[in-house]
């Protein structure tokens, strides 16, 4: 069962800052790079697993209703759901939230559709930390700064958030609200009337409480609430967003190899390597894995088991709070029995198919992306490509992830 899945959008406020732009259009639906803003935001949660959107629309909310109750085209094109809840009147943040309620699961992401924080959303979601109340109702993701004037800090009591202090009058480091929210629906017991601030009014009920936490995370953070950042966006959001990549061999770096490994029950992790992946997560690598499955082509199973596999995996990944981005596996085998199987194919590891594809679908940056795995031909296909490959001992996944880490941040 999937852990994580629905993600409510703030979609309502004008915009005031930026003047005309908004005129007509709310500031989430602003074209950025090709498209509403909005969409980045989305399509970025859809690596985590997110198949689950409420926009919470309030200013300009017929335009955002044409755009996604009335045109299903581009959650078609990410294979998510997208519902649209209209406040009546202006409600505040957590008004929105209390007339949402019917509509929204019993834990879920809130976030603002005109920013973006880019980071590990999983870890924010599904990892349970030691020193954490367990009565706890909100989990906010706070960014470290060093210099900012545009934003309140927050303070932290271990876990807990004790304080939210207000702008300073000179730029200073420390702790600001990024206003990502894992929220557990039982905070909106708290939201009794309408319009409601969460940020005003909620959260420092919460805070006096001990019921709002705080993890920091570093990532890249933009906000298009101003022309001067909105131009920003406009001009290096999708290279900005572009992240390297980390391919990984399944059977025999991940798993153990016991011979054609295709059922659940005889999968086995090689230790660290759940580790491994979550630790690439947070340092902002997409996470690939490519692997031959010559058991297709020889009749021992069908692909239908490789994606059953595939899909308990990354649960099994999105319950420690990581994720594979995408799985790409080669079917064919030149001595396979299987009619159209059994053929020398362009994507059989060393030669370069799977890799290709990813590559071509998510463009992303191949001077720090690299190819692990067990085998030469796995290291083969990486340099082909023009990455790092390297052929890995067995059992060393972490290590050798870890030690790749340490390198690219030097």
């Amino acid at each position: 069962m999937k852990i994580v899945k629905q993600a409510a959008i703030l979609i309502g406020g004008k915009g005031t800052r930026l003047g005309d732009a908004v005129r007509s259009t709310p500031k989430p639906l602003l074209e950025v790079c090709g498209r509403p803003f909005v969409e980045h935001v989305m399509c970025n949660l859809r690596r985590f697993g997110f198949t689950e959107f409420v926009l919470l629309a309030g200013y300009q909310a017929d335009v955002v209703s044409e755009k996604y109750s009335h045109d299903d085209s581009f959650a078609q094109a990410i294979d998510a759901t997208i519902r649209v809840v209209v406040e009546p009147s202006p409600m505040g943040t957590g008004g929105a939230l209390r007339y949402a309620r019917e509509h929204l699961r019993d834990e879920f992401l809130l976030l603002n559709g005109d920013s973006i924080f880019d980071f590990n959303y999983l870890d924010l979601c599904n990892c349970e930390r030691e020193g954490e109340p367990a009565d706890w109702l909100c989990r906010v993701a706070l960014l470290p700064v060093e210099h900012a004037t545009r934003y309140g800090f927050v303070e932290l009591d271990g876990a807990r958030i004790s304080a939210f202090r207000e702008k300073p009058a000179a730029p200073q480091s420390g702790l600001i609200n990024s206003g990502v929210y894992w929220i557990k629906s039982a905070m909106l017991d708290a939201i009794r009337h309408t319009p409601c601030s969460l940020e005003q009014e909620i959260f420092p009920q919460l805070v006096n409480e001990g019921r709002l936490i705080g993890r920091a995370y570093t990532g890249f953070f933009i906000d298009i609430g101003i022309p001067e950042d909105l131009e920003t966006a406009r001009a290096a959001l999708s290279d900005r967003l572009r992240k390297p990549a980390a391919f990984l061999d399944r059977d025999g770096t991940l798993n153990h190899d016991d011979g054609y490994t295709h059922r659940i029950e005889h999968f086995r992790w090689i230790d660290g390597a759940k580790t491994a992946i979550k630790r690439l997560n947070d340092a902002g690598y997409l996470v690939f894995i490519v692997t031959n499955q010559a058991g297709i082509a020889r009749g021992y199973y069908n692909a239908a088991a490789v994606d059953t596999l595939h899909q308990w995996m990354a649960d099994e990944l999105s319950g420690i709070g990581a994720h594979v981005d995408d799985f790409r596996y080669c079917p064919h085998h030149p001595e396979g029995t299987v009619d159209g199987l059994a053929i020398t194919c362009d994507c059989r590891k060393p030669a370069t198919g799977m890799l290709e594809s990813l590559i071509a679908q998510w463009h992303p940056e191949l001077s720090q992306s690299f190819m692990l795995g067990d085998a030469d031909k796995d290291a083969e296909a990486g340099i082909a490509v023009g990455i790092l490959g390297k052929k890995i001992a067995p059992a060393s996944i972490l290590r050798e992830v870890e030690s790749l880490l340490a390198q690219r941040r030097v």
